[in-house]
């Protein structure tokens, strides 16, 4: 959805579709990604940012922000050392072992909800590295969006430590997420419709594509 590349140039499917939204409707964009999530979550309640390019759903943040349509959408994935694998089908297989999930965020109110209630696991603060901590066996299994887990391995070239278990625990849409305080608020039916445009004609899955991270298979 979002990331930095090897130049620190920001990029994702998140970014391409608002710049090019940008660029039509004639408004100046800029991009920042370097502020820490909960920061930015703060400056987006305080109308001091206008969007997150891409967040899940929660009724929380429902009430609290403005949510475009889907753009795309996110499996929540179990990740385990590879020596160590054990069965997964649901989310409650997961209790009694102990976790790890990255710091900040959420991943939709039933997992959230579920975690907090009936799984032992952390919130690491090490989100690039997190799956250090399979490999060094501090926890069981790391909670992680698949396309953050599928990059973190491709860059570590770690496909040979780490299994990625299936079926995901979830699916979530993700939007654009709006500060109700933003100016830009007034834009988001015209978003809309050009988020659907691009659905329709095929090119938002080719502007998909070309975000997607490719693991070497073992």
């Amino acid at each position: 959805m979002t990331y930095l590349d090897d130049r620190r140039v920001a990029r994702g499917l998140g970014v391409d579709i608002l710049q090019e939204f940008a660029a039509r409707s004639g408004i100046d964009l800029e991009v920042n990604l370097d502020i820490p999530w909960n920061r930015a979550m703060l400056m987006l309640a305080n109308g001091e940012i206008d969007v997150m390019a891409g967040a899940y759903f929660t009724q929380q943040r429902d009430r609290q922000f403005f949510y475009s349509l889907p753009f795309t959408s996110d499996d929540i994935v179990v990740f385990q050392n590879a020596d160590h694998v054990f069965e997964v089908n649901e989310v409650g297989d997961l209790i009694n072992r102990r976790g790890a999930r990255p710091q900040g965020g959420s991943y939709g109110d039933f997992l959230d909800s579920y975690a907090k209630d009936h799984l032992d696991i952390i919130f690491s603060p090490t989100g690039n590295r997190i799956l250090d901590l399979l490999i060094n066996q501090r926890v069981d299994y790391v909670m992680l969006g698949r396309y953050d887990g599928l990059a973190n391995i491709a860059n570590d070239n770690i496909s040979h430590q780490i299994h990625m278990v299936e079926p995901p625990l979830v699916k979530n849409p993700v939007m654009f997420m709006f500060s109700r305080q933003s100016p830009c608020l007034k834009l988001v039916p015209q978003l809309n419709h050009f988020i659907a445009e691009l659905e329709k004609t095929g090119r938002l899955m080719e502007m998909t594509e070309i975000h997607l991270p490719t693991v070497p298979q073992n």
